[in-house]
């Protein structure tokens, strides 16, 4: 179980992970796989962290390959632990090397502590530095005389190095038995045979010996040997003896080169050239050639290379000494120096920053150089990298401290004893603000003379397009009289940006649309008069000044509101009761219910009868305009066709202007809030209408995510939605994954070539306040093999349920087509009819007409006179008569007939 460390603002989790521990053995081969972190919330199943050393420039890293996916660990050289431990890479009683190991995931952070301890290998012999030695002994040597004889070296530690000497004899060539016993102190690692016996050279002038040095290896220990051969020679010469068999040295590393390092000095009996003594260098422990120089004849030894207390911290020096009488009764004195290195503070802290390189999220680390680039409107506490902070002294010399000046930039969390810390970012940066930050980290040591490191690296906000132009004011309204000249300047627009100077994101152009009697600059924003004005025609001109600038991958616009009034004269301008109006609806308004009221009043008597109108101020203004205003000033919603959209548009603002009968104005600003509804229906949103699910995966328990289907809602309300699946639910099944993100997946082998899946879908939403929406989708879904060729058989399911559609739609676009034909016949029917009875009307009145003239024509020849019928008699309806003619009955006589 991992345990949560800190929570930086909103974004990034950061957890650390108890240390664990495994053994390997050394000698391992290149590639050998160790270990694998398996951090829990590390990998999921959509995202895969990336892991990487915290230190990559650590020593004991260069070892160990990590693999960034999946975070097993191999070994990337052939790990020696003698080697680790005569460099002290690690400790020779405990060889462990800890792994620091940082995993980022999305919105997480883990870190994790890998100690390897390094087990010994019984890979080496004890081995002496020559295989024989011949050594010469005067005959009179005291009892208990002591011969230093170079110790063997073994490369293992423990129990696998040196754990005693042997000597061994042969009693067929040694005429003097068991003359010398071997001596051994393992804490001071010194080597010797002492004598036992004493010798006599008329007896015996040789003895021959063989030391055996043996390690502890399991199950076998290994051997080395020393083959010695020792001269008896007669007493005629005194031997070299030093005053001081043993020297200590405590030397600071950082004693010039050159230096006097110390003197050792042995006294010769002898006189003439057999009492002069030379010195010369044995054995180094450990190696290292031209370090010290000893003098020959003085016995003086100098420094002759820079010491470095980091690399070695101790030199064992031995020396001989020897005079210049012959070589056959000339006896070597030995002397041991040990020399410790004293630590100086002459290594600056070392700061080792890793920066976040991740184009994708914003961040980007310029390579080669200490600058860092980061999008503007980034998130909060995104991730810039990390910093290591050590130092090689030891002591207080090697004791950090640091400081980090960031301007209130960068957030930082320590990590391991302040050796290392992670960088945030501590604000969301906006580059109009600031577009440059510095930022500082001072590391300094507690050393006598404190030695101070400072890293510098740049933190440069990159430009985004996320201002729009800004017009100097938030509507543009002007006076002007009918008379005014042509090709006067009326307006001055001007809109500023903020983003990035002589870039396209600040770039700015200006339209006028849909206007031919005034003409604007797009450069400059001038607005002229083109064309004659004439108040009795129109009284003012409304129009939108629309500013874009030219950034990609969007433009940005703002729009403002021109209003130009023609006015006569006049002194006092309307005034209304409020400075401002503010209103709220739901986006369901009925457009019978007024919004509100607005009220002025004039003090000229005369222009006291006044009208209202809505002067439009909206920076995203289509033609559609939803709102109109009566003459007493309420605000109603145009029709019940009208669109007003809370996720499109939430505020409306504008003018509305009080006009006086002779056309003076004021405005008054009105904003109208537009509060949310249920109005959106969720959408399935997936890229293809068809599925293919691949039978063989399923057999070769393959990995599952390929048939697997993801299914994304959408809901324009941003609404948590549901969705169902209607049928084959003994076959598929649904599980939510995340926010209106589902996953689809089949539960047995489905057995069919394809599947119509029918789904329901819902939004969540509060009923008690709105109602939720139900909406249907299908989904084809065609099964395969690994032979089928996928994208054919996607294509023909997706045919397969469009012509399903298709189908679907014939029928009812045949019902439709067959009662439209049924309308039209009877419309042609009745202007057939309508013709018909019209042209019947216009026969009888034009038959009538002539029958009455013939009469009228007929009474003037005979001076006839007509007798109406007796009161039993109809009388028709009038005809078409003259003034003052007789109207006709049904019969009539003739007189004189």
């Amino acid at each position: 179980m991992f345990r949560v460390l800190f929570f930086l603002n909103i974004f990034y989790f950061v957890f650390t992970i108890p240390k664990e521990s495994i053994h390997i053995m050394e000698d391992l081969p290149i590639g050998t796989s160790i270990y694998t972190f398996s951090t829990d919330g590390c990998k999921t199943i959509n995202n895969t962290g990336i892991y990487r050393f915290v230190d990559s420039q650590k020593n004991s890293n260069d070892f160990f390959l990590i693999d960034p996916y999946t975070g097993r660990i191999t070994t990337k050289k052939l790990i020696d632990r003698d080697d680790f431990c005569l460099r002290r890479t690690c400790s020779c009683s405990k060889c462990e090397i800890i792994l620091e190991v940082l995993c980022v995931n999305v919105g997480k952070i883990f870190f994790n502590d890998l100690s390897i301890i390094i087990d010994d290998r019984n890979d080496h012999s004890p081995q002496f530095s020559k295989s024989s030695i011949t050594i010469d002994i005067l005959e009179n040597v005291p009892i208990d005389y002591l011969i230093p004889i170079d110790i063997a070296i073994d490369l293992d530690y423990g129990n696998n190095s040196i754990q005693g000497y042997k000597l061994l004899e042969d009693n067929s060539t040694n005429k003097l038995l068991n003359a010398f016993q071997i001596e051994y102190t393992k804490k001071n690692d010194l080597l010797a045979l002492r004598l036992i016996k004493i010798l006599d050279r008329e007896l015996y002038h040789s003895l021959e010996y063989i030391i055996q040095a043996y390690d502890g290896g399991q199950p076998q220990a290994l051997i080395g040997h020393l083959n010695i051969y020792i001269n008896i020679l007669d007493v005629n010469d005194m031997s070299p003896i030093f005053d001081r068999s043993e020297i200590n040295v405590f030397l600071s590393e950082s004693t010039s080169i050159g230096s006097f390092v110390t003197r050792v000095h042995a006294f010769d009996g002898d006189t003439g050239l057999n009492g002069l003594v030379y010195y010369t260098i044995v054995s180094f422990d450990p190696p290292s050639n031209g370090t010290f120089i000893l003098s020959k004849e003085t016995g003086e030894i100098r420094l002759g290379k820079s010491l470095d207390y980091e690399k070695e911290k101790s030199y064992r020096i031995k020396i001989k000494a020897q005079d210049n009488g012959p070589q056959q009764v000339s006896i070597p004195a030995f002397a041991m120096i040990y020399i410790d290195i004293k630590d100086e503070n002459d290594n600056y802290p070392l700061i080792t920053p890793t920066f976040n390189d991740d184009k994708i999220s914003g961040i980007e680390h310029i390579s080669n150089s200490s600058i860092i680039t980061i999008r503007e409107n980034l998130s909060n506490g995104t991730f810039l990298g990390h910093i290591s902070i050590s130092d090689l002294d030891s002591g207080n010399n090697g004791l950090v401290s640091w400081s980090l000046e960031s301007n209130g930039s960068i957030s930082i969390k320590e990590l391991f004893n302040n050796e290392a810390f992670l960088m945030f970012t501590a604000r969301i940066f906006d580059r109009e603000e600031q577009s440059q930050y510095e930022i500082y980290l001072k590391a300094y040591d507690h050393g006598i003379q404190s030695l101070l490191t400072i890293l510098n690296f740049t933190l440069i906000i990159l430009d985004e397009n996320d201002n729009a132009p800004i017009f100097d004011k938030d509507f543009y309204l002007i006076n002007i009289t009918e008379t005014i000249p042509l090709n006067t300047i009326l307006l001055h627009f001007h809109a500023i940006d903020i983003d990035e100077e002589n870039t396209l994101n600040s770039q700015i152009e200006y339209q006028l649309n849909n206007q031919t009697i005034f003409s604007l600059n797009s450069i400059t924003g001038e607005l002229r008069l083109i064309g004659k004005l004439d108040r009795e025609e129109q009284s003012s001109y409304e129009f939108d000044i629309t500013a874009s600038d030219h950034g990609q991958p969007q433009p940005l616009s703002s729009t403002v509101r021109c209003i130009i009034n023609l006015i006569d004269v006049n002194d006092n301008y309307p005034i209304f009761d409020l400075s401002e109006y503010i209103f709220e609806i739901p986006e369901t308004w009925s457009n019978l219910s007024p919004i509100g009221y607005v009220h002025a009043t004039d003090a000229d008597e005369y222009y006291s009868e006044l009208t209202y109108k809505l002067v439009y101020n909206d920076m995203t203004m289509t033609n559609d305009w939803p709102f109109e205003l009566t003459t007493n000033g309420t605000l109603y919603l145009k029709d019940a066709s009208v669109d007003i959209d809370y996720e499109r548009r939430s505020i409306y603002q504008f003018l509305i202007l009080a006009i006086d009968n002779d056309g003076l104005n004021t405005s008054v600003p009105v904003t109208i809030h537009i509060l949310n509804r249920n109005d959106f229906c969720p959408e399935l949103i997936n890229n293809s209408t068809a599925l293919f699910f691949n039978i063989d995966l399923w057999f070769n328990n393959s990995n599952e995510k390929f048939n697997h289907y993801y299914l994304e809602l959408f809901d324009g309300d941003n609404d948590t939605c549901s969705i169902e699946l209607l049928n084959f639910n003994n076959i598929f099944k649904i599980d939510l994954i995340q926010h209106n993100q589902y996953l689809l997946y089949a539960h047995i082998l489905p057995e069919r070539e394809y599947y119509i899946l029918q789904f329901r879908l819902r939004d969540l939403i509060n009923e008690t306040i709105d109602q939720s929406c139900i909406r249907y989708a299908q989904l084809v879904l065609t099964i395969g093999t690994n032979e089928t060729n996928q994208t054919l058989a996607i294509d023909i399911a997706r045919e397969y349920l469009e012509a399903l559609y298709l189908i679907s739609r014939r029928s009812y676009s045949y019902f439709n087509l067959t009662l439209f034909n049924v309308i039209f016949v009877i419309i042609l029917l009745s202007i057939a009819i309508i013709i018909s009875l019209i042209s019947i009307k216009i026969i009888y009145l034009s038959s009538n007409s002539c029958h009455q003239r013939r009469l009228r024509k007929h009474k003037n020849d005979s001076h006839t006179l007509y007798r109406l019928q007796g009161p039993t008699e109809t009388r028709l309806p009038l005809l078409d008569n003259g003034p003052g003619e007789p109207s006709l009955t049904s019969s009539w006589n003739i007189a004189g007939n």
